[in-house]
């Protein structure tokens, strides 16, 4: 599985993507999970109050301490994204990082984060959750140093050796050992997501693709505290590694996916570009030309219009046909037909991108 987490993350990078539309699945991303590792918490916000936030705007003074939380954890991801990404800055794990993102998630939330944000527990601090009890406040400090020792030793980042799938094992297995030791007095599961985001980043995963594993374990959440409370337990981390390798990949699967329909998107309108710009195309007037050529790429390729209801539906076509008659319209539809740009089924019409498919690589199918 980690070999076709490899396979699928290099086919999405290598995939061009429009930027508005790169743009906004980073935004739909970041969105998601934010929202799906404080959902794991208990916060209730929707996806549309989540987008709100992110768009500057407020909640009722009711949700503001939600809001927070989610505030929170989008800047969090954002600065993450635009130091590992952007500025090319990635660390070792260290104590001082892990209360960094500790802070991240916990500041300005008052009494509703119930410790210091940014400080391990210390002696007298003790917690339970569940029916587990982590570590003493006195034993944090010391295992969250060794917890990094053994993370530089055993994963190997600072030499450069480290592969693929030995950087998301670390990810993984980091996010594990946080949830266990438990070495803050609250946020340590917001803590450990984001640790486990910020090595899947410095390891290459696209930002496009980074709400994947907190989307996966709030969708599965009861299954995600039953392998961390089998990692206790059994004392073994290989039911909640492949748990969360299998979710991983499936996500990716689910990113390429859309990253291939917005290529043949692209490949789409490029060919329509060329097509009305052949031989083949009949037109009086470059304008004439132009016209079709709006009117092919306002198609939708995924549902049946009558010429009116597209026409009506679409700003941009309302506007071009304003002043044509109805026989003009048709002419063009016909027009459009003759050349395989559009289909008809009985009164209504569709983008024919499907003839895109005769011009993929050919294989046997099972």
């Amino acid at each position: 599985m980690l070999g076709q987490c490899e396979s699928i993350i290099q086919a999405i990078s290598a995939a061009p993507v429009k930027p508005e539309y790169r743009k906004q699945r980073l935004a739909v991303s970041l969105r998601k999970g934010a929202r799906a590792t404080t959902a794991i918490e208990g916060n209730t916000l929707s996806e549309e109050e989540v987008a709100r936030i992110d768009e500057g705007k407020n909640l009722p003074p009711s949700k503001e301490y939600l809001q927070i939380e989610v505030k929170n954890v989008i800047d969090a991801l954002n600065q993450i994204r635009t130091e590992v990404i952007t500025e090319d800055k990635a660390f070792v794990l260290s104590p001082e990082l892990i209360e960094r993102f500790n802070h991240f998630v916990g500041k300005n939330l008052g009494d509703h984060f119930q410790s210091m944000p940014g400080k391990f527990r210390t002696s007298g601090h003790n917690v339970v959750v569940g029916g587990y009890r982590p570590p003493t406040g006195e034993d944090v400090v010391p295992l969250m140093i060794r917890f990094c020792e053994w993370m530089k030793e055993s994963f190997r980042y600072e030499e450069g050796k480290q592969s693929f799938s030995e950087q998301i094992l670390q990810a993984i297995v980091a996010h594990a050992y946080i949830a266990m030791i438990h070495p803050f007095g609250d946020g340590n599961g917001r803590t450990a997501r984001l640790i486990e985001f910020y090595i899947l980043l410095r390891a290459g995963l696209p930002d496009m693709a980074s709400h994947i594993m907190s989307n996966h374990y709030n969708d599965t959440r009861q299954e995600y505290y039953r392998r961390l409370d089998l990692c206790v337990r059994e004392k073994d981390l290989s039911a909640f590694v492949k748990y969360a390798v299998l979710g991983f990949r499936d996500g990716l699967k689910g990113v390429l996916d859309i990253v291939q329909k917005n290529l043949l998107e692209m490949s789409w309108h490029k060919f329509i570009y060329d097509v009305l710009d052949s031989k083949k195309a009949t037109g009086k007037t470059r304008a004439i030309v132009k016209r079709r050529r709006t009117l092919a790429l306002q198609f939708p390729v995924d549902r049946w219009h009558t010429p009116d209801d597209l026409v009506t539906s679409s700003g941009i076509l309302a506007k071009e046909y304003a002043t044509l008659s109805s026989a003009t319209l048709m002419r063009d539809f016909t027009e459009l037909e003759r050349l395989e740009l559009i289909v008809k089924d009985k009164d209504k019409y569709k983008g024919n991108i499907e003839i895109m498919h005769g011009y993929m690589p050919m294989r046997k199918t099972k």
